[in-house]
């Protein structure tokens, strides 16, 4: 990540180059920069497009359903969800029993 920060050194619009910085808003870690000049701050487009999909659907109650493939049992998840999490086919996520009725699935 940090080699990733020193692509985020713009110019501010008071002049003064920004210091690259990692911010961590709602636990999503955007990269960006700021400006120590006037206080200004920037954001990676890519990262706040992604943060604004997640607070599109943070609050919903999403559902998914549950199939079988050959022997065994699978979620499938609402496609908005899997933008919102980034995540990918194939990625890996930790899965724990919270009570005989729920469970929590940790991306990443």
């Amino acid at each position: 990540m940090k080699s990733e920060l020193s692509k985020e050194k713009i110019k501010c619009q008071c002049g003064k180059w920004t210091k690259p910085k990692e911010f961590n808003i709602d636990g999503i870690k955007i990269r960006g920069s700021e400006c120590s000049a006037c206080g200004e701050t920037y954001f990676n487009a890519e990262d706040a497009n992604q943060a604004l999909i997640y607070n599109k659907i943070k609050n919903e109650v999403l559902t998914g359903k549950v199939a079988k493939s050959g022997n065994s049992f699978v979620v499938r998840l609402p496609k908005r969800l899997v933008e919102a999490l980034n995540l990918t086919a194939g990625e890996t996520v930790t899965i724990s029993v919270e009570n005989p009725r729920t469970v929590k699935i940790v991306c990443g």
